[in-house]
């Protein structure tokens, strides 16, 4: 659908008017702002939950960057706490307590930060809460995955052992099932007992600290905790750990504040989202392109989606109902069989544009295939949708980092929209709306042809020359930065130019009258490796209004 000017989610049947160039919030209103103590500082963590709060007029305040170290070099934990403590005047904190407690998501996975220092560290949010006791304290906190972290070195050839390990302990030891004790001892004798140990180690220190993190609940220290299963399985020590945190959660009676899901990635802009959509309770009916969510189980995950959905929404401050509601999700789940996807996509991408034609908001998640889109359904997508109309759209990772990442961004910027009405000028409407289009460009262009195209090309390349995409060296790394950014850029221009140029964005609402603005053009776009690894990309693109 190229070049049309059609209207942004909820606005059918009434009045529109045009909107000049951008301009910054005028000096009587106080922008909103979130402090956030970011899981790393790849973009997913960064980028993304600042963009889902420029979506919805506010700001996302973050330590600097320097603190947070990158891909292997673990963050100041220390220091970050130090920040943490200092930050006054904001509408909430966003605290994750894998990078305050050990310096980030990968440090977490390792046994070399002690169980002192991460306590030390964490009492941060005990310090905060002491000066502050009226704030809003959002924290997360991740149950370590079952694999470690690919390091390029010898350690590598136990990270299938390892995970193989796990599971097969806690269904023999945990869930008592004997027949397998035999294939647990052969896979046991392939590891050495040092990685064992740290292994065990790394999750025992973890899993004290989460059990904090619910008691901190329990007292009122934490306004509400995400623990988040990171890349998890039906089976294995994440799994055990879980049904511990459970029942803990359960004795305290904190279930109303504690949510735990299997995600880790897309928590800082959920809840990040949450802090800004606080008081608006939306509602989100689901819909799925296949088979229901409740007997569907996405890939690296352990529960029905249709249950993640749920826990999310919560997570969010929202609720799933089967009627009428403020938002629909529309979920790509898969066929119950091969020969009906083709009418089962059809049929979904045409409902999503009835919805649109008929004013309501829509958020796509698409968690069929990890670590990317769904190319099937995006070429529908883009060939019958106004992409620009959508509330949001991911496809990114995990089902639950696509589900968090686009409900995060659709929930604020449909609360935004809910509130422009009152006390926005039509000036500072501008600068969300802009953010807004820019971060659906993002999504589209990152979770599609990056991933199944540029990526996969970036990949057989770097291998073609014997290097490891995983593990590139600093040489190797600035060669792909601009190997990267010679394709990606114009490609990026390209898609502006065929799915969102000369079509308009909805900026805010008085009473009947909607105010948009035109997207005009693609100005530029920041593109480049966050680490020395091929898996992602910073990709900031830069666009115009009219």
């Amino acid at each position: 659908m190229r070049r049309r000017a059609l209207l942004a989610a909820g606005v059918a049947g009434v009045t529109t008017a045009a909107i000049g160039r951008p301009a910054s919030a005028g000096p009587g209103r106080r922008q909103r702002t979130v402090a956030l103590v970011p899981l790393d500082d790849r973009p997913v963590n960064t980028y993304c939950p600042e963009m889902t709060a420029a979506s919805a007029g506010a700001q996302v305040r973050l330590p600097p960057r320097d603190l947070l170290g990158r891909f292997f070099v673990p963050g100041d934990g220390a220091a970050v706490a130090r920040w943490l403590t200092a930050v006054e005047g904001v509408d909430g904190y966003v605290v994750s307590v894998s990078m305050l407690a050990y310096g980030g998501l990968i440090a977490s996975r390792t046994a070399g930060p002690t169980l002192a220092s991460a306590l030390e560290n964490v009492g941060a949010i005990r310090t905060l809460r002491s000066t502050r006791p009226d704030a809003v304290i959002e924290v997360h906190d991740t149950i370590q995955r079952l694999a470690i972290t690919s390091t390029g070195t010898d350690l590598d050839n136990y990270r299938t052992l390892l995970v193989d390990w796990a599971k097969l302990y806690d269904q023999v030891v945990n869930l008592g099932q004997e027949e397998l004790r035999a294939r647990l001892d052969a896979v046991r004798a392939q590891i050495p007992d040092q990685v064992v140990e740290d292994y065990l180690a790394a999750r025992a220190r973890n899993h004290q600290v989460n059990r904090l993190m619910v008691e901190w609940v329990a007292d009122g220290t934490i306004t509400h905790l995400v623990l988040s299963e990171d890349d998890t399985a039906p089976v294995g020590l994440a799994r055990a750990e879980r049904v511990e945190l459970e029942a803990l959660v359960e004795q305290l009676d904190v279930g109303d504040r504690v949510e735990i899901f299997p995600g880790a990635d897309e928590v800082d802009a959920l809840l990040v989202a949450r802090v800004l959509a606080a008081g608006t309770a939306p509602t989100y009916r689901v819909q799925y392109a296949g088979v229901s969510g409740e007997e569907w189980t996405a890939q690296l995950e352990g529960i029905p989606f249709a249950e993640n959905i749920r826990r999310h929404v919560t997570a969010v401050g929202g609720r799933v109902v089967t009627g009428d509601a403020d938002i629909v999700l529309a979920v790509n789940t898969p066929s119950a069989a091969a020969t009906q996807r083709a009418a089962d996509l059809d049929a979904f991408v045409d409902s999503i544009g009835g919805l649109l034609s008929a004013g309501t908001p829509v958020i796509v998640v698409d968690p069929l295939i990890v670590n990317k889109a769904d190319h099937e359904l995006v070429t529908r997508m883009e060939a019958r949708l106004d992409l620009a109309a959508l509330l949001s759209y991911s496809g990114w990772n995990t089902g639950g980092n696509a589900l968090g990442l686009a409900l995060g961004h659709g929930t604020a910027r449909w609360a935004y929209l809910r509130s422009s009405g009152s006390g926005y000028g039509v000036p500072e409407m501008r600068g969300p709306g802009l953010a807004h289009a820019e971060y659906l460009l993002y999504r589209f262009v990152k979770d599609d042809p990056w991933k199944n195209v540029v990526q996969v090309e970036a990949y057989a390349h770097a291998r073609a020359q014997g290097w490891d995409p995983l593990a590139l060296t600093a040489e190797q790394k600035t060669y792909f930065d601009g190997w990267v950014r010679e394709r990606l850029v114009p490609l990026t221009e390209r898609y502006f130019a065929d799915h969102f140029a000369g079509h308009r964005v909805v900026l805010g609402r008085r009473g009947k009258r909607v105010f948009t603005g035109t997207l005009a053009c693609f100005e530029s776009a920041r593109v480049e490796l966050p680490w020395d690894r091929l898996f992602e990309v910073i990709l900031e693109p830069r666009l115009r209004l009219s």
